[in-house]
């Protein structure tokens, strides 16, 4: 399968569907690039918001949406488990 030419930043088998109305208004909506029980394909919407339509995307990928994606707290966790040791003392108490 070629790479994706749009939407590079996208999880695989999703897709980004960009329409501007009459109005000049942008609507930006998100949809799952899947397949039904006989083979053809299905578009299942998943939201107008790109964090909500990534949660809902692990759904039917039957991967496990990271709880803390969004939180702040895992990535000082992580960095203050994997990198703050590899430090100097001196920068382990400035940086803690």
């Amino acid at each position: 399968m070629p790479p994706k030419s749009t939407g590079r930043d996208l999880p695989p088998h999703m897709l980004r569907r960009v329409r501007t109305p009459k109005s000049g208004a942008v609507w930006v909506g998100y949809y799952y690039n899947g397949y039904d029980e006989n083979g053809k394909r299905k578009e299942i919407p998943l939201g107008k918001d790109l964090n909500e339509a990534k949660r809902k995307w692990a759904e039917p990928e039957c991967a496990s949406a990271p709880v803390n994606s969004g939180l702040f707290k895992f990535i000082f966790d992580r960095y203050e488990r994997d990198i703050l040791p590899s430090k100097a003392l001196c920068t382990q108490k400035e940086n803690f």
